[in-house]
């Protein structure tokens, strides 16, 4: 299977697409956030895909005093997510963590689990905008 490259604008667009297909219903209430989407709802929902040395979308972004859920899938290999500056870890496939995004600034998170000669390179990024 080949892999296709695409820019921020192009996520973007693709995936207001997505979420406007899914508009008027009012069980839609929290928004699916991929990639480097933004909130602009008040609540994200962000499945994080964790494969080997690798957590998908790597940067997620939302608006300071937006509630986010944040779940991990583990896609590939056994994997945990550590998001130290909102007091997050999941260690399991499908456990899930809620919190109110309360501070703006980039933080950090990373795998919790050793998994490999990659593993200290397999971190994101929270983004929480003003």
């Amino acid at each position: 299977m080949k892999k296709m490259k695409i820019g921020a604008a192009a996520l973007a667009a693709m995936l207001l697409a997505v979420s406007l297909a899914g508009c008027g219903s009012a069980k839609d209430s929290a928004k699916e956030l991929e990639g480097t989407a933004t909130s602009s709802e008040g609540t994200g929902t962000v499945t994080i895909k964790a494969t080997n040395y690798k957590f998908e979308p790597g940067t997620i972004k939302v608006k300071k005093g937006d509630k986010v859920k944040l779940t991990l899938s583990n896609k590939q290999g056994l994997h945990g997510l550590k998001l130290e500056d909102y007091n997050v870890e999941l260690q399991e496939d499908g456990a899930t963590a809620e919190f109110t995004a309360d501070k703006a600034g980039t933080f950090e998170f990373h795998c919790s689990i050793m998994c490999g000669s990659g593993h200290d390179g397999m971190k994101g990024e929270l983004v929480v905008e003003e």
